[in-house]
């Protein structure tokens, strides 16, 4: 009997994300995006909400002030898993496009301030990362918000959504849509 309801019960998880999954989906498609994960024909990138706050260090960045060139936006948090798997990526990404004038902004999602500087110390990030213990900058994503942790956008150097990857990304994925955005 316990095995019964324990399949059950995976099942009825299994279902419950299948739906959010296709939700997310719809409400991305209704939005006018392709698929995740590929980049957006110039004419159809929403624009990026604003994208501001108090960095891991104190100082204030505001992701606008940014714009001209194309910016990658990390969603990530110390407690996670695949954030600690991908975090290399990132890192090797960002110092491998810097010449281009790529620009790597990380928002720390649901963490202690230290918890993000030690994270960003042992994985050797050098980009600065908004603290957002409330995910409140995700939410302001709307439709097209993060649906996990790690997220990453790239935005264009107009400020609109260009690419967007949901879960751990690998690096020749993120290195040819950074590629293909800031050498439209």
């Amino acid at each position: 009997m316990r095995r019964r309801i324990t399949i059950l019960l995976g099942c009825a998880v299994v279902v419950v994300a299948l739906v959010v999954g296709v939700r997310h989906l719809t409400d991305a498609k209704s939005a006018g995006l392709p698929a995740v994960g590929s980049v957006i024909p110039a004419a159809q990138r929403p624009l990026a909400p604003d994208i501001s706050g108090t960095t891991l260090t104190g100082t204030k960045l505001n992701v606008a002030s940014l714009r001209g060139a194309p910016v990658v936006i990390n969603f990530w948090g110390s407690w996670c898993g695949p954030c600690q798997a991908e975090a290399p990526v990132i890192a090797r990404v960002a110092a491998d496009t810097q010449s281009l004038g790529v620009h790597f902004v990380g928002i720390d999602v649901r963490d202690d301030p230290s918890a993000g500087l030690a994270f960003e110390q042992a994985h050797h990030i050098t980009f600065p990362s908004i603290s957002d213990p409330g995910n409140l900058i995700a939410a302001a994503f709307g439709a097209v918000a993060p649906t996990s942790t790690p997220s990453t956008y790239i935005l264009d150097a107009r400020g609109a959504i260009a690419w967007a990857y949901f879960g751990r990304t690998q690096y020749s994925q993120l290195e040819l849509a950074v590629l293909r955005v800031a050498r439209p």
